[in-house]
């Protein structure tokens, strides 16, 4: 479990989850490349903050890019994507997430009689 930002910034360094710019393009180094993620020929990314790190990498460990891409649309207020494959996969982390809510035990969640269609 990812507990610090150092922490947190390292994993999502190594994944190579952010653009890699140059010291004075911007205040912050942590920016996701979303080039084409969400819209055909878009040239688009998201800064992350320094207390955004915690959450942006435990959805990672947790979904991969999934959860990236979750994050993004919530902190831009649930934005709907071009790409049905992307909506998809939004739509399973926000369902998983609320499963995570009603029960957080892992082993009882395991045995949750709960199901969910994706893209409704």
């Amino acid at each position: 479990m990812i507990t610090t930002k150092e922490e947190a910034l390292t994993l999502l360094n190594y994944a190579n989850v952010f653009i890699a710019l140059d010291e004075d393009e911007l205040e912050t180094k942590q920016v996701i490349n979303l080039n084409d993620a969400f819209y055909w020929a878009s040239a688009d990314a998201e800064k992350v903050e320094d207390d955004e790190l915690l959450e942006v990498a435990q959805l990672f460990i947790n979904y991969g890019w999934c959860g990236i891409y979750y994050w993004v649309c919530n902190k831009r207020g649930s934005l709907k994507v071009e790409f049905e494959d992307i909506n998809r996969f939004i739509d399973f982390v926000k369902h998983e997430e609320e499963l995570v809510v009603k029960e957080p035990n892992t082993d009882k969640r395991a045995y949750m009689k709960y199901e969910y269609t994706l893209g409704e």
